[in-house]
């Protein structure tokens, strides 16, 4: 019977493999952290700032996480740009790519200050300096500098162990010997660096590790380079699961960021002989040996640079794909009905689509109004309402500005103008009514703020062109009863608080949002009569307020 080959193993291998992942994740993680905090603004600073292009995004990306040592907070802070709108997901992918770069630095950092002088004489006296500055400084990121200091000798000194554990260990054992040759060997090695990389949380640990295995002889170059791809993979993992229940842009971005590691991984898969020669031929013609280490960290390097390479062409194609899928609710009812440039050459085809998008846009005006003025109104979901008649907002405004490009006769010019009016109108509805929405006031009058709310609700049913039964009779109607209704509810109002019988401060609280949304009420009438004005022939009057400016 053949001997056990975990058998020849060292005794201390297991505590020292232990150790040296925990002094080495212990490090990484201060000194990530420590990065992060003295930097302060000036890292997020950058991202908005330098993020206007395609380089400039790359060049980001790379440089923010060679610095902080960590792609996973660079990837959640372009999710929240891209969320905010600071950052376009386009130039938001290429700020993934740069991470994915720029976290090839933790190998060649490895690489170089790890096997090639006496690392106590580095770690020991940045653990000692850090730690003083620590517990001595008294600005918070001179606290955090010192916090960073440390986990770098705490970083080095695993590494330290980890060499004491592997050393010798590759003459006795080696890990091909576990493993299938050919390529389903390299698959389960990839498979393997995958699994440890997911269940780390931390591609930066497994690398080392896998290097020190390396530099060790515990494994050939080519099995350290198969696990350093499943590593690249595994990575996906922490953004995955981040973007599970985030927003579609954040899923965006994850899902960006797993294409990106996939393709790269199977690439580098195939190309891995023919990438190994290029770079022993690259060490023969400078004449100088490359580590173990050297060699695995370069081709860290190497194949993640392909992979950008591989993501010019693409990218246009995974731009709009990613915009296709993942679509949210919110997305989908910003989304232009009637809006098509196709017919712009014509314009009055081009107006009655307008026409036909200003009463979408009402009815969602009218929503965001009736949703206010109930008892207990929904203030998220009316600020989902408003953002998106803003969204719709600027695609109408694009559209408007498409149009007038052309030369039209007056009467269109004027219908355009009067077009913007009626956005205005609905813009200045919605504010109205989330304003009110958030004042949540309490108590008081309850029997005339109950019949207030009923005729705002009455006045938004009447006001939404769409509806079969509308008419402008009733929408004028409506609007007088809820005026109507405005004035006995501020003046049984101003009567309680007067007697003592509701707090001053409620009675502002009522006043407040009751004005608002009269206001609001005023502001959607008049949308809906400019939009009426603008299927009428241009002989009838104008709607009564004419063209004024809408009330703010």
């Amino acid at each position: 019977m053949a001997a056990d080959p975990l058998a020849a193993l060292p005794e201390g291998l297991p505590g020292g493999l232990l150790g040296g992942v925990g002094l080495f994740l212990l490090g990484m993680h201060l000194l990530t952290e420590g990065l992060k905090l003295a930097a302060g603004r000036a890292l997020e600073d950058l991202l908005e700032d330098w993020t206007s292009s395609r380089l400039r995004g790359l060049c980001t990306g790379f440089l923010i996480t060679s610095l902080v040592q960590s792609s996973t907070a660079v990837t959640i802070a372009t999710i929240g740009f891209v969320n905010s709108g600071l950052l376009t997901l386009r130039n938001s992918l290429w700020v993934i790519y740069g991470s994915n770069l720029g976290s090839t630095m933790n190998a060649w950092l490895v690489a170089a200050l790890g096997f090639n002088f006496k690392i106590d004489a580095l770690a020991l006296p940045c653990i000692g300096m850090g730690t003083i500055l620590m517990l001595v400084a008294r600005g918070i990121r001179s606290r955090a500098l010192g916090q960073a200091l440390a986990g770098f000798g705490i970083l080095f000194l695993g590494i330290d162990v980890l060499k004491d554990a592997f050393s010798g260990l590759g003459e006795q054992a080696a890990l091909e010997s576990f493993v299938r040759p050919g390529i389903s060997g390299y698959l389960i090695l990839v498979g393997i660096g995958t699994l440890i990389t997911v269940l780390m949380q931390t591609s930066g640990a497994v690398i080392a590790l896998i290097i020190t295995a390396a530099q060790g002889g515990l494994m050939s170059i080519e099995a350290a380079c198969a696990m350093v791809i499943g590593t690249n993979i595994g990575t996906t993992s922490t953004a995955i699961l981040a973007a599970l229940s985030a927003t579609a842009n954040a899923r965006r971005v994850a899902a960006a960021h797993m294409i990106f590691n996939i393709v790269t991984g199977l690439v580098a898969l195939i190309l891995l002989p023919l990438l190994i020669t290029f770079l022993s031929e690259i060490q023969t013609f400078t004449a100088q040996p490359f580590t173990p280490a050297v060699m695995v960290a370069a081709f860290h390097s190497t194949f993640n640079l392909l992979g950008v390479a591989l993501m010019v062409p693409l990218d246009p194609w995974l731009t709009r794909a990613l915009a296709q899928r993942f679509r949210s609710h919110h997305e989908e009812a910003s989304k232009p009905r009637y809006l098509d440039r196709n017919i712009l050459s014509v314009p009055d085809l081009a107006l009655r689509a307008l026409r036909l998008e200003l009463a979408h846009t009402q009815s969602l005006a009218a929503a965001c109004l009736h949703q206010a003025a109930l008892p207990h109104p929904d203030t998220a979901l009316i600020a989902r309402q408003r953002d998106t008649l803003n969204t719709l907002s600027r695609a109408v405004t694009d559209y408007i500005h498409h149009i007038s490009a052309a030369t039209l006769p007056a009467t269109l010019v004027e219908a355009l103008a009067r077009s913007l009016r009626v956005l205005r109108y609905q813009q200045t509805a919605c504010d109205l009514a989330q304003h009110g929405a958030a004042l949540a006031a309490e108590g008081g009058c309850a029997a005339e703020a109950q019949h207030f709310q009923e005729a705002l609700q009455a006045l938004c049913l009447a006001c939404d062109g769409n509806r079969g039964d509308f008419s402008r009779t009733g929408m004028e109607m409506a609007l007088e009863a809820t005026e109507a209704r405005y004035a006995t509810l501020k003046e049984a109002l101003l009567v309680a608080g007067a007697a003592g019988q509701l707090d001053i401060r409620a009675m502002e609280n009522w006043l407040q949002q009751g004005s608002h949304y009269r206001r609001a009420a005023e502001q959607l009438v008049k949308a809906q009569r400019h939009l009426l004005s603008l299927e009428i022939p241009d002989h009838l009057p104008l709607p009564e307020d004419g063209l004024a400016t809408p009330d703010n």
